[in-house]
């Protein structure tokens, strides 16, 4: 009897879990093509050299920079969410002053050999971390459940070996540096931060392939560009 409330326990906990994982997230996103192009190049290296990795590749088009997790439990909490980001842009343009935040992006990186990801330049992760605990601050301001969220290094994750688990069932257990050594120390591109988005991990992508955003706030950098042209 006590096995089975034990049971029942852990039953309840796991649901528990699963209704409180984040199905919300807010992040910047990566259009600049030079950026992509060479993603690819990297992913289609590593698919010559492992074809098996194709099912574990994230697709270009999602590429983002995640700044908060959030688990969203109903439209009214969707609403407040935006309002957050709305009240966001405020502060993050304040962060930025009027100047251009250029996101450099070199060399790739990997956690526990199982994600790999092309770096952010370190000498900028600084603004990227003001710009996220605004965010942060605006979501936490309104209520919201961002608990999932850690301390996100600056990362544009292509490759995961949990998107494919029969990956795992073949053997897989790690990625070998060996199949993107040539890039591993590669410059990948500049983009230049001008939108924070609200998107859904789990509707239907948009049909350019990126994920389906509640709202996207533009940030306003005119001032650095007004400076440039006098």
């Amino acid at each position: 009897e006590q096995q089975e409330g034990q049971r029942q326990d852990k039953q309840a906990m796991c649901k528990k879990q699963l209704r409180e994982m984040p199905n919300y997230f807010v992040s910047i996103p990566i259009t600049n093509d030079q950026i992509l192009d060479k993603i690819e190049d990297v992913q289609e290296l590593i698919f010559t050299k492992e074809p098996d990795l194709l099912r574990a590749l994230i697709p270009v088009q999602t590429m983002h920079l995640t700044i908060i997790v959030a688990h969203l439990r109903t439209e009214e909490e969707v609403k407040k969410a935006i309002l957050a980001l709305e009240q966001s842009k405020t502060k993050v343009e304040a962060i930025l002053q009027g100047k251009l935040f250029n996101m450099t992006f070199h060399g790739i990186g990997q956690f526990n050999n199982q994600v790999i990801y092309v770096k952010m330049s370190e000498d900028q992760q600084h603004i990227f971390n003001k710009i996220a605990e605004a965010v942060e601050g605006s979501f936490n301001d309104m209520g919201l459940d961002i608990t999932g969220s850690k301390d996100f290094k600056p990362h544009l994750t292509f490759l995961k070996l949990s998107k494919a688990p029969a990956l795992r069932r073949k053997g897989y257990r790690k990625i070998s540096s060996d199949l993107y050594k040539e890039y591993e120390d590669s410059p990948f591109g500049t983009e230049i931060f001008s939108q924070i988005d609200l998107c859904a991990m789990h509707k239907k992508k948009q049909e350019s392939g990126y994920y389906y955003c509640e709202c996207s706030v533009n940030v306003d950098c005119s001032s650095a560009e007004e400076n440039k042209e006098q």
